[in-house]
């Protein structure tokens, strides 16, 4: 609750703050259409996020700014970090771990013990917005906002009765994501995209997947899904970026427009997913899925096997930025590390 209310305080004052821009000057601007992709499906509830964002931007330029919206039918989630630095597409909901490639530890952001709220005012957004700058891509914020390390479980074909039980189980995960943990906790890990994790579960080709909580009604994955191990780990893992050169032949106005638009999104996307957390739960129980907890010594270690598996990971990884991102990232008050 404590947490929670600081995350509120955080919100209010940067809405305060959001309040006393300047009205955009967009009076002389001509309409405008920018395009943007994401790595979820354009259905609720993971496409909500995106559609927050895009009406945002509709709201706050009067209707001058229009962003058309593609899914990754589209452009596929491997493929957007680089579509956007060529301006193939001018904006993308991107998963971080396939921007390391341009921008060395974007998918430590997911590691992040703090809201997105909070990482704006310190030195993680400025390394994420320097980095991304250098490749020709400007760095917006998180796209699927909430508050830190709620944001992903793991969906099983079985119940479970403890922390024990994940041992030898096959993990589904979109490119090889979480792999670090998933091995961690005694699984193995199974790279495969997300339109595949139906077919792989109803096969039993895997014993689960790893996925954001909507993730199970984004992909429809609630008839093969048999049990919800409610224990999140991560934070947010998706990043808005947009291509520099687009957003510099912006005026002002309109790139104050997306800016104000942004931090709106992150604001009202963290409570957004809060709620959607708790409807996608009432939903895939009444439809049979069982959602399970483990012990409060097995979920301690099993949040401590995310942690420590994942920044060991970076850490071999990106020697020279890794220890920087955890100093920013990890709070040493977290009480679920406690």
């Amino acid at each position: 609750m404590k947490k929670l209310l600081m995350v509120l305080a955080v919100a209010v004052a940067i809405t305060l703050f959001l309040a006393g821009y300047t009205k955009p000057a967009l009076a002389q601007e001509k309409p405008m259409e920018l395009s943007m992709v994401s790595f979820l499906p354009d259905i609720p509830p993971g496409g909500n996020w995106a559609r927050l964002f895009i009406n945002q931007v509709n709201k706050i330029s009067n209707g001058s700014m229009k962003i058309k919206f593609l899914g990754p039918e589209a452009i596929p989630a491997p493929d957007a970090p680089a579509a956007v630095k060529r301006g193939s597409v001018d904006i993308a909901s991107a998963l971080s771990p396939f921007c390391d490639a341009l921008v060395p530890g974007s998918n430590s952001i997911g590691r992040a013990e703090y809201s997105p709220m909070d990482l704006r005012k310190g030195p993680a957004f400025k390394y994420y917005q320097d980095g991304f700058a250098k490749v020709g891509i400007y760095y917006m914020g998180a796209s699927v906002s909430s508050l830190p390390q709620v944001q992903t479980v793991l969906y099983l074909r079985k119940t479970i009765n403890g922390l024990a039980d994940l041992k030898g189980l096959k993990i589904a995960a979109a490119g090889g994501s979480n792999k670090a943990f998933i091995e961690a906790v005694g699984a193995v890990c199974v790279p495969i995209d997300f339109p595949d994790y139906f077919t792989s579960m109803e096969r039993g080709t895997v014993d689960g997947y790893n996925i954001g909580i909507p993730g199970i009604q984004d992909f429809s994955l609630t008839p093969v899904t048999k049990a919800m191990l409610d224990e999140p780990v991560s934070s947010c893992g998706g990043m808005m970026i947009m291509n520099m050169a687009k957003y510099n032949s912006l005026s002002k106005a309109q790139q104050d427009v997306l800016n104000k638009a942004m931090i709106q999104t992150e604001i009202d996307g963290a409570k957004m997913f809060t709620e959607t957390v708790e409807k996608v739960k009432k939903d895939i129980a009444a439809a049979g899925v069982k959602i399970i907890h483990l012990s409060p010594s097995d979920s301690k270690a099993f949040y401590l096997a995310y942690r420590n598996a994942m920044w060991a990971e970076d850490m071999a990884r990106w020697p020279d930025i890794a220890p920087k991102l955890k100093g920013w990232l990890v709070d040493p008050n977290f009480p679920r590390a406690k």
